[in-house]
């Protein structure tokens, strides 16, 4: 896995996955994507703004419990079957650990993972494409 390839990868997911329903912090469920969007596609940053019944669930959730929710990068690995990364194109897995810290009560996490095609674009940078398992 090229350096720089995964280095994208980390950035857009620990951008994605991040949420701050602390009062006075994040507004939304889609401030998260807002940040995410400077990892991404044009297209995909159209689809990332999207806000869905669950995610609106989720940040009531959240909002409740005034929750800091957090990633940590596992691995960074090309998915089996996919192929080896070239010079425009990369299929990345990402693993990782969401950690949702309620401001009472303990923290709970979960491992998860994520699918996701990277593109290099004409500045040179790699951006990602698509979330092929979302």
């Amino acid at each position: 896995m090229p350096e720089d390839v995964a280095t994208a990868a980390r950035r857009f997911v620990l951008a994605w996955t991040g949420h701050d329903a602390r009062p006075g912090k994040d507004g939304s469920y889609d401030d998260a994507a807002r940040r995410a969007v400077a990892y991404v596609s044009k297209d995909l940053a159209e689809q990332l703004t999207t806000t869905s019944a669950g995610s609106a669930r989720q940040w009531q959730q959240w909002t409740q419990a005034q929750a800091l929710v957090t990633a940590e990068i596992s691995r960074v690995a090309v998915p089996d079957g996919a192929p080896a990364p070239t010079s425009d194109t990369a299929w990345v897995r990402v693993q990782y650990r969401l950690t949702v810290t309620p401001a009472a009560g303990k923290p709970s996490s979960t491992d998860e993972q994520v699918a996701l095609k990277l593109a290099r674009s004409q500045a040179g940078t790699w951006l990602v494409t698509a979330l092929p398992d979302a």
